[in-house]
This record gives C-alpha cells, sequence and structure tokens, in this order.
C-alpha cells in the first residue's frame, strides 16, 4: 500500500524571521536619513512644526501601504488604491458639502464604497485566471475616470471637525496619527493573531499547499483586497480632511509609493514574507525624504531624481536576494 505524503507546508518562520532582519535594516536607514538630516539642519529638522509635517505625511501613505501589505502578503498586488483614494477624497468632500450631520454618513459609505471595490478585486482575481496585476491596472483607470466623470476640479467641503482631524496637531504630533495606529493595530492582530492572518501567510507561501491543506485560499484573497480598498478609502476621507476640498487627483501616485514602501520594508512580490515594522520603516523612510526638499530648499526639479535614487538605495542594501543563479 502507498503512503500518502502531506502537501508539504511553507516555512513560514523562516519567511517571518527573513522580513523581520529586512525591517529592522529599514529602520536602519530611517536612522541614517535623521543624523544626516540633523547635522545638515539641526534647528530646522527638529523643530516642532517640521517633525509634525513628517508624520503627517506618514498618515495616508501608511494606511494606504498597510493595504498594499496585506495583499503582496498573499501573492497579489494592488494598483488600484491611488485612485480608491482619490475617489474616496472626492466623494467625501462632495457629500458632506459643509453640513456636520453627513459627515459620519459619507464617511461609512467610503469605508463601504472601498470594501466593495476591494472585494470586487479580490472575488475576480481568486476565481478567474487573470493577474492581480491585469485587474488592478485596469480598474487603476477605470476608477479614475469615474472620479473625472464626478468633478474635474475640486469641488465640496469638508466640516471643521473633520479638517482639525486632518491638520490639528499636539506640539510635533498630528491628531491624524492616531488614526494610522489605530489600523496598524487592527491590521496587526488579524496578521498575527488570528486564523485569517495564517491563513494569509499560507497562501502566500504555496497556494496549492495551503489549498490542499484546507485553507480557503478564495476566501482569503477576497478579504485581503477588501481590506486594501477599505483602508484606500480612508486614506482618501484623510485627504479630503487635509485638504477641507475634494480633488479629482488627491491620490494620484499612491500606488506605487505604497508599493515602494512595502518593498522596501522587506516584503516579497512573490508573497508570503512581508515585515509589517518593515512596511511602517519604509513609509516614514518615504516621508522623511519627501519633508527633506522642504527643509533644504532643494529645487523641486530634482525632487523625483532624489527620490529615485534613495530608493533604489534602499532596496539594493536590504531587500533579500535571491540564492540563486
Amino acid at each position: 500500500m502507498t503512503a500518502v505524503t502531506a502537501p508539504a507546508r511553507p516555512n513560514l518562520t523562516g519567511a517571518l524571521s527573513a522580513a523581520a532582519r529586512t525591517g529592522l535594516a529599514a529602520w536602519a536607514i530611517v536612522a541614517l536619513l535623521v543624523a544626516a538630516l540633523t547635522v545638515a539642519e539641526p534647528g530646522g529638522f527638529w523643530a516642532a512644526a517640521n517633525l509634525a509635517n513628517v508624520l503627517t505625511a506618514t498618515v495616508v501613505l501608511g494606511l494606504v501601504a498597510l493595504g498594499q501589505h496585506v495583499v503582496v502578503l498573499t501573492g497579489g498586488i494592488d494598483l488600484s488604491v491611488g485612485s480608491t483614494a482619490t475617489l474616496s477624497a472626492l466623494l467625501t468632500a462632495m457629500l458632506i458639502d459643509g453640513y456636520p450631520i453627513r459627515t459620519i454618513p459619507a464617511i461609512l459609505a467610503m469605508l463601504a464604497l472601498g470594501a466593495a471595490i476591494g472585494a470586487a478585486h479580490g472575488l475576480i482575481v481568486s476565481r478567474t485566471r487573470i493577474p492581480a496585476f491585469v485587474v488592478t491596472l485596469s480598474t487603476f483607470y477605470l476608477i479614475q475616470g469615474v472620479a473625472f466623470l464626478v468633478s474635474t476640479t475640486p469641488t465640496g467641503q469638508v466640516t471643521r471637525a473633520l479638517a482639525a482631524v486632518g491638520m490639528r496637531r499636539f506640539g510635533p504630533f498630528p491628531l491624524a496619527l492616531a488614526v494610522l495606529a489605530a489600523a496598524v493595530l487592527v491590521v496587526g492582530v488579524l496578521l498575527h493573531r488570528t486564523r485569517f492572518g495564517r491563513h494569509v501567510h499560507a497562501v502566500g507561501g504555496d497556494a496549492a499547499a495551503a489549498r490542499s491543506a484546507g485553507v480557503p485560499v478564495r476566501r482569503t484573497i477576497t478579504l485581503a483586497f477588501t481590506i486594501a480598498g477599505t483602508l484606500a478609502a480612508a486614506a482618501g476621507v484623510m485627504l479630503a480632511a487635509r485638504a477641507t476640498i475634494g480633488s479629482p487627483t488627491a491620490g494620484q501616485g499612491l500606488e506605487l509609493s505604497a508599493i515602494t514602501v512595502v518593498v522596501v520594508g522587506g516584503a516579497s512580490l512573490l508573497g508570503g514574507r512581508a515585515s509589517l515594522a518593515g512596511t511602517l520603516g519604509g513609509v516614514t523612510l518615504l516621508a522623511l525624504v519627501e519633508s527633506s526638499f522642504t527643509l533644504l530648499q532643494l529645487p523641486a526639479t530634482a525632487s523625483d531624481l532624489i527620490r529615485g535614487v534613495v530608493i533604489l538605495a534602499a532596496a539594493a542594501l536590504f531587500v533579500p536576494r535571491s540564492t540563486g543563479d
């Protein structure tokens, strides 16, 4: 009688350890950049206003990156998060339009919209052979097109209370940072303290083996994209709060920035390996790079060049390399 061999289980411990090491490395380069900026502008960098600007810049990108982090862990990618944030920001301001009574319903509606967009992505990706890259690239254009159909110019108006969430600070700490902290807590618990988190890592490590072991692969992928869509919509609400109006271009570029910080933070785009601490390190790194342009009074024409050099250097130093040829 032939023995039946159990399906191979992905080495989750090794993957998590590699991601954690790379995550610490991401924070190491943040420390080096802080030291360099301290030497270049000791008074300016540590000023409360500058620190508040850096921390504020982490909120929107951090929310989007958290969702991207979950999707990348499953072996997927979501290129539509920037467009989702844009549409959410625009509709938030338009729905509220200065009326306080509309604030909570509008926010809940945007979170529901983001969840629906994400769920649609997950269902298509998990039930067809279409790669997540293709699915979300198409909806990247589709959702942005919807935003332009709604309005081609900034419009709407959020309330003073919502604007205060986006702009008020206590010393160097912006109030909006509490939103990001809450999202980090929720995602951290989901990924590291629940069955869903174990399923996410298993699907990213080896989807076929996970399916053989009884993991609900389709449901896991769908939930991962749903989380990404919800967090992208939350980022859009924060964009509207900061700008006080809705813009049809508010979230442009967020999708690439989110992928960048996740990869720099130690994630593998093949899935199964990512560090939440590393992703947050990548978010902080990009926020520091962005703030340094203003702090050092660098020409705007050099911003993309400097950003690209720093990101490439960080990836070259800290992203794990393949041991093969």
